[in-house]
């Protein structure tokens, strides 16, 4: 028997309403500063002076190449030439733009601290604090850290929940607390 065209319409959409929905999110752990010093071999506070975007050789993802100017380092080696470059996946190319969730962005221009694991951001967004000076003081001050969607705390009984903002720190403070954590 040949069922009508509108009831296989109908029937496939019965199926793809009841089908399991696909998850399309990742959670990343709330760290703190101890944990963000702990985790990073390299803690540097630089200038960003290039971000470039490129596909890959199978032109699959667009991965983007930042290179930042070394003006402090407060953990690990210093960088021979005074400069960093750290790729990661995201960017935009042309008409396309790739984003990946809960990652650094990046500016040419801005000065930011960062807590690097072999050339990589650690805890996604959270290892980048982008620095502007304090009003008035002309200090430097680290940016609150962001609580985003993607970034949880793990309560009592493995109960998960939303990570709260942060509040700006001065730069001076935090250059301490880190050469304390790191032993310096």
């Amino acid at each position: 028997m040949k069922w009508p065209n509108s009831f296989n319409i109908l029937a496939l959409a019965i199926c793809a309403l009841a089908a399991p929905p696909i998850a399309t999110a990742s959670l990343v752990r709330a760290m703190d500063l101890a944990e963000l010093t702990a985790r990073a071999d390299q803690i540097v506070v630089g200038d960003v002076v290039s971000v470039q975007a490129a596909w890959d050789a199978s032109h699959r993802t667009i991965y983007s190449t930042i290179e930042v100017n070394v003006q402090e380092n407060w953990k690990g080696s210093p960088p021979a030439n005074g400069r960093i470059s750290i790729r990661q996946p995201g960017g935009r190319v042309g008409e396309i733009e790739m984003t990946v969730h809960g990652m650094s962005s990046f500016s040419a221009g801005e000065r930011t601290l960062l807590f690097l694991e072999r050339a990589h951001v650690v805890g996604m967004s959270q290892g980048k604090r982008r620095l502007y000076r304090e009003a008035g003081s002309q200090r430097w001050l680290a940016e609150a850290r962001s609580a985003s969607t993607e970034v949880v705390v793990i309560g009592p009984q493995g109960k998960v929940a939303a990570a709260t903002d942060g509040q700006p720190e001065r730069l001076d403070s935090l250059r301490e607390q880190v050469r304390t954590l790191v032993g310096r």
